[in-house]
């Protein structure tokens, strides 16, 4: 026990296998908190997700509308134009499904919305609201958590506290004797940089969570693509993202279209004796 706490290379050794201790607790930590995680994604899996709710846990809103846009289209409740502009039918009939009746309701206070305008339109806020209530029935967090900084803030703190170790017991630099206590800060350096090394073994922040529950959704979004016609997919296709600004024409010079008099605001023919 007294090298561990006394000798250069035993401080090395105990602080490395510290910072070993605190990613072993960490794993032990992540494993038991989503076991009953990856039982209800089993379950989900198992049940099946609808591919509005699918869309909406792989994508978010935009994702969601484009799969009501096949599936309605699929029974008809909408039509989509050439310009991918959606278009209630006229019918009695409603979908079962309360999340696609909210849609059917926007889409007909709001003919020819496309799909990228649903995720900020007001008379989708229902579609919208019910979408989030269903996710947050799921009670899963579909993105990684803060494992990686946290890897990352314990080797520091090994590195940090192995140079406070040091200074308290003067021990001798692991593996040359006869260096000098000041090279004990290339030697924390080197174990800072090398423990940092292990954060690229945890999963980034912000990275999926569920790979299999992610495989599932994407196969019910494409399944309901798969039901529309090929002439909706491109139509639904091509209004989910807002199309780009036109560029301004540039006339001779390098200028942009239109003469001088506009950019200063003038009358061309100011000075050509009109009252």
């Amino acid at each position: 026990m007294d090298w561990l706490l006394t000798d250069g290379e035993g401080i090395l050794t105990f602080w490395v296998l510290a910072f070993g201790v605190c990613n072993v607790l960490r794993g032990v930590y992540c494993l038991d908190r989503d076991r009953r995680w990856r039982h209800r994604v089993r379950g989900l899996t198992a049940r099946g997700v609808d591919p509005v709710r699918a869309g909406y846990l792989t994508g978010g809103a935009r994702d969601a509308a484009e799969a009501a846009a096949f599936v309605l289209a699929a029974g008809r409740f909408l039509s989509v134009a050439d310009d991918g502009g959606l278009r209630l039918v006229p019918r009695r009939r409603k979908p079962r499904d309360p999340v696609l009746t909210a849609f059917v309701r926007g889409a007909g206070g709001a003919t020819g919305v496309k799909v990228y305008e649903i995720p900020g339109h007001p008379r989708f806020e229902e579609f919208r609201t019910l979408l989030q209530e269903r996710e947050r029935d799921t009670g899963l967090p579909m993105t990684t958590g803060l494992s990686r900084p946290l890897i990352a803030a314990f080797a520091a703190m090994a590195a940090f506290f192995m140079g406070m170790h040091v200074v308290v017991t003067e021990a001798p630099v692991p593996f040359d004797e006869d260096a000098g206590q000041a090279a004990w800060l290339l030697v924390c350096l080197i174990t800072w940089a090398a423990l940092s090394a292990v954060t690229a073994l945890w999963p980034g922040a912000g990275g999926r969570r569920w790979p299999a529950l992610d495989a599932h959704c994407r196969a019910e979004v494409e399944r309901a693509r798969a039901a529309v016609p090929e002439g909706t997919r491109r139509a639904v296709a091509a209004s989910k993202y807002r199309p780009r600004p036109a560029p301004k024409a540039r006339g001779a010079g390098g200028r942009s279209g239109g003469s001088w008099a506009d950019d200063i605001g003038g009358d061309s023919c100011g000075g050509c004796g009109g009252e």
